[in-house]
């Protein structure tokens, strides 16, 4: 009997498990199906927001912060929506598919045409409003810190297509 018909044989594991079975080329690029690849991103992503508004506060307000937050969500929207060939795109990668989810989830933004620019657009201006809150005394460090970790987790599972 071949090895690889008895269930809980590791022959059968191993041939369950091959890249070939399921579809996908193998490739060393990250991978946009990775869940540490897009909370990498995402928190990337997340760190330049911080770093716009920062920037912004030191110049004492003076420049466009929605200029540059807008500038970072192109380049995050074409990376998640399978537009940069640094990385290994999965189906789901696209606009009929994750981007109708987007579309589900974020507000209509009329600045964005492509649903990952809206998604890093929402997300970035969300950012802000939570730094804003924190620096008025509003929010918390705890708060501030929870907030910000809740919604970039949640950023990337709904990337990920499991929220």
């Amino acid at each position: 009997m071949d090895e690889k018909a008895i269930e809980g044989s590791a022959a059968r594991a191993a041939d369950r498990g091959r890249a070939e079975d399921l579809g996908f080329v193998p490739s060393d690029k990250p991978s946009l199906g990775n869940p540490d690849t897009v909370r990498a991103l995402v928190s990337e992503f997340g760190a330049a927001i911080v770093g716009v508004r920062a920037a912004w506060l030191r110049a004492g307000g003076a420049g466009n912060p929605v200029e540059s937050t807008h500038d970072l969500a192109k380049e995050y929207g074409r990376v998640i929506m399978g537009h940069d060939d640094r990385y290994q795109v999965l189906p789901w990668n696209n606009p009929d598919r994750l981007g109708r989810r987007i579309r589900l989830v974020c507000p209509a933004e009329d600045a964005a045409t492509d649903p990952g620019e809206l998604l890093f657009l929402t997300i970035g201006a969300s950012l802000m409003e939570i730094s804003a809150a924190h620096e008025q005394g509003r929010l918390s460090d705890v708060a501030a810190e929870a907030h910000t970790k809740t919604m970039l987790e949640d950023t990337a599972n709904l990337i990920l297509g499991v929220r």
